[in-house]
């Protein structure tokens, strides 16, 4: 039976929801507040270097291109909802409501998640990065919030959260294969 997906790009996506499923187990069981969004930036850090370490073949400025993409699109959509009144966080450094730790995760994680896709597109792996993401984004969102970081307004909730992630990473899969076509 033919793989839709290869081994590599599953093993690594395997490897990437093995880290996030640690985060959620460290952010569930530990009050950390908000060493939380150092922590969320430091991982996005981490990936980032890995990921130019073992790619030195791929093309950084296109990567950070994506990044740089997921950073504005995320700082407008999580500012429009503020004024709207959906959610709200509470950082120590924010613009808006966008805490400058999640700015630099956008952009690093972004960059890193642009160059560990597969060079070329691949529907089903796609899929599951879009899964992947909206999952444990709404996952965070939710353990966020147990950390008293975020707040939801009636009107929003974690199932509106995951359809956004998910929509997110769709666009982004899009500007992704625009922009870092190899």
């Amino acid at each position: 039976m033919k793989s839709y997906v290869g081994s590599k790009e599953s093993t690594e996506l395997s490897v990437l929801v093995g880290y996030f499923i640690l985060l959620g187990l460290l952010f569930y069981f530990v009050h950390v507040g908000q060493l939380a969004w150092w922590i969320l930036l430091a991982s996005a850090i981490v990936w980032f270097a890995l990921e130019v370490y073992l790619n030195k073949s791929r093309s950084l400025p296109k990567a950070m291109a994506v990044g740089l993409f997921l950073l504005v699109f995320d700082f407008i959509f999580e500012n429009t909802g503020w004024v709207f009144g959906l959610w709200h966080t509470i950082s120590q450094f924010a613009v808006g409501v966008v805490p400058l730790q999640v700015m630099g995760i956008a952009f690093f994680g972004g960059t890193a998640w642009a160059m560990r896709m597969p060079r070329k597109f691949n529907a089903m792996h796609s899929l599951a990065s879009c899964f992947v993401f909206a999952l444990f984004g709404s996952l965070g969102e939710w353990l966020l919030i147990r950390q008293g970081l975020f707040v939801y307004a009636p009107a929003w909730n974690s199932l509106f959260a995951f359809i956004s992630y998910f929509i997110t990473w769709l666009m982004l899969i899009a500007v992704r294969y625009a922009l870092t076509a190899e």
